[in-house]
């Protein structure tokens, strides 16, 4: 029998599971980037079209997730199967060098490791009232993201003199852990009286307009987010940022969201899912603005407290928008079309249009002579106009973001009346 909403069966274990699952992001972000920059010589066209990668198995794969999870197998046995196979791929690619082998590897490892959050997403909202618990869950995942980096930044600088070679047998660990905590979670079995087929999932979705906007407007968001936030580390080591530096730009980013996800719940309560998202958009453009702008590799650090905003709050309000829109059944296959284009379609076009902005792209040059006709020699280099790029999206997603909020307001006021 499931408890009153507002309690969650299981609320520790699930806990622990958010910190252990977001354990192994903190071990990859940003020092697998690194690791192929530095340690594999790859230049960043190069990274930006292995990370595109990733994009590509989510578009492919991730609504087939999201649909076997809702309506064919365990969610539990599919998430444990996908850590363990993702932890063996990714300790593989340790050794690799040759371009083309880790292309391969690396993309069917973004085939299983993707879907793992959204995968447990849908076991929590399978349960009764569990929305309510995701900020404090999400809360604790950040934790785990900081505790993982941190650790890495570490080890890098005081262990291994800056060798990064340990993060793939890390992360394999990783996984290993949270698969075996992951057997101890309560699943809830969502009855219905027919399967529906794999096209009627994803139209009961699409034929929404408040979705379908939604959708569009994340995308937007994320063509801006995708590749500034993975080069961030890039541009930090270029201003001489050591390790421990490089870590605590992104540690301190995820501790910051802590508060953000506590409150998470609340927020939503009084300002909507509309207006938060709205509002993570015009931070997103400004926090893109000022990297741009930065000099020092410490002044990076400082903007990146933005970070509890423009991932942080946009990614607790964009989880409640469609899981709210979505029916007890299919909780699964709502985070999984989320994922399918925040993290899948925006990702390819951010990383590859991005990519062609970066050194060695061929928008390299038009863009460089552009910038520089406006603004200073010191602030024109390939890798800062990317932030000036994503800078210029992140308004746009501003823009749509109201035009969901309209559209909200509006429809309230018509229940009302």
């Amino acid at each position: 029998m499931d408890k009153p909403e507002g309690k969650l069966t299981g609320s520790r274990r699930f806990r622990i599971m958010f910190f252990l699952g977001q354990m192994p992001i903190g071990i990859q972000l940003p020092y697998f980037v690194l690791f192929l920059k530095y340690s594999s010589g790859m230049r960043d066209s190069e990274i930006s079209l292995l990370t595109a990668l990733s994009g590509l198995a989510i578009i492919l794969f991730q609504q087939v997730w999201g649909y076997i999870a809702d309506v064919h197998i365990s969610k539990k046995l599919l998430i444990g199967t996908n850590l363990l196979v993702s932890g063996f791929l990714f300790w593989s690619m340790g050794g690799m060098r040759n371009l083309i082998s880790l292309l391969v590897v690396f993309f069917i490892f973004q085939v299983f490791s993707t879907p793992v959050i959204q995968l447990l997403h849908g076991l929590l909202f399978a349960h009764h009232g569990s929305e309510k618990w995701f900020g404090t869950l999400r809360a604790y995942a950040s934790l785990g993201f900081v505790v993982a980096n941190t650790a890495v930044g570490i080890i890098a600088d005081k262990i291994t003199n800056g060798s990064l070679n340990f993060i793939f047998p890390l992360y394999f660990a990783s996984n290993c852990l949270a698969a075996l905590w992951l057997v101890l979670l309560p699943e809830r079995q969502v009855a219905t009286e027919r399967r529906p087929t794999f096209v009627e999932v994803q139209r009961y979705f699409l034929r929404r307009p408040p979705v379908l906007l939604f959708l569009i407007t994340a995308a937007i968001y994320q063509v801006g987010h995708s590749l500034s936030y993975s080069f961030q580390s890039v541009l930090m080591v270029e201003l001489s940022a050591d390790m421990r530096v490089v870590s605590s730009s992104y540690s301190l980013a995820a501790l910051l969201e802590l508060p953000i996800f506590f409150m998470a719940s609340r927020l939503i309560d009084r300002f909507t899912e509309e207006r938060l998202l709205a509002f993570a958009a015009l931070v997103q453009t400004v926090r893109w603005l000022l990297v741009w702008h930065a000099r020092t590799a410490e002044q990076i650090v400082f903007i990146s407290a933005l970070h509890c905003i423009t991932f942080g709050l946009f990614y607790a309000a964009a989880i409640s928008f469609i899981n709210r829109h979505a029916p007890l059944q299919l909780k699964a296959s709502a985070q999984t079309l989320f994922a399918l284009v925040y993290f899948g379609v925006a990702s390819i076009v951010g990383n590859v249009l991005g990519g062609q902005i970066v050194s060695g792209g061929i928008l390299e040059q038009p863009i460089m002579r552009i910038v520089r006709y406006f603004v200073p020699q010191e602030f024109a280099s390939p890798l800062r106009n990317l932030y000036l790029f994503s800078s210029m999206v992140a308004f746009l997603s501003f823009v749509c973001a109201v035009q969901l909020a309209r559209i909200a307001s509006a429809a309230s006021k018509a229940d009302s009346a």
